[in-house]
């Protein structure tokens, strides 16, 4: 019993301190980020990664593709948003991967794939509103203006939308109800 116990309070602790240094290296990673020091923030984010399995590895995948697409290296954030959206730990992980893949494909992707992969999301309870606007916003890239100004006043149907969104759609219904 005692060396069972001990055993336990042995990994507890460990996996504690482990935790908590992967939430500093995240925290730092982070600070390096808004200082614009890109290059050791993305080396920071690979520490993480490489150390770990739980959300902060998942977070700073995620962070290391929006600062690699900020650098310019967008296919190779792209592709961690791919390996996230069916690796990542659970499934509002892998469905934010999925949010920004489209959002930061909008201008060079595949419009069919882009709404295949916002399909499931419009009947998420979650996701429902960003994915419709997305998908308006795909529509308005293809000049297909009257299906884009149908999505965006389904969006203002929604009863649990966020405020910034719906006030987007509005504008936007406004202003292609205009044309």
């Amino acid at each position: 019993i005692i060396l069972s116990t001990s055993g336990f309070v042995f990994w507890n602790d460990y996996t504690t301190k482990t935790k908590q240094k992967l939430g500093d290296d995240f925290s730092a990673a982070m600070e390096l980020s808004n200082e614009e020091d890109v290059d050791a923030a993305l080396l920071a984010l690979d520490r993480i990664v490489d150390k770990g399995s739980d959300g902060y590895v998942t977070m700073a995948k995620i962070k290391k593709a929006s600062l690699l697409i900020e650098k310019g290296e967008k296919a190779e954030g792209l592709k961690i948003y791919l390996d996230l959206e069916k690796n990542a730990v659970d499934q509002s992980f892998r469905d934010i991967a999925t949010i920004l893949y489209v959002m930061n494909s909008l201008d060079s992707g595949n419009s069919e794939i882009l709404l295949n992969k916002l399909e499931p999301l419009e009947r998420s309870m979650i996701w429902k509103s960003s994915a419709l606007e997305l998908k308006a916003f795909i529509y308005l890239i293809n000049n297909n203006k009257d299906q884009a100004l149908e999505t965006f006043k389904s969006i203002l149907s929604l009863p649990n939308k966020p405020a910034s969104l719906g006030l987007r759609a509005k504008n936007m219904v406004d202003f292609l109800g205009k044309k």
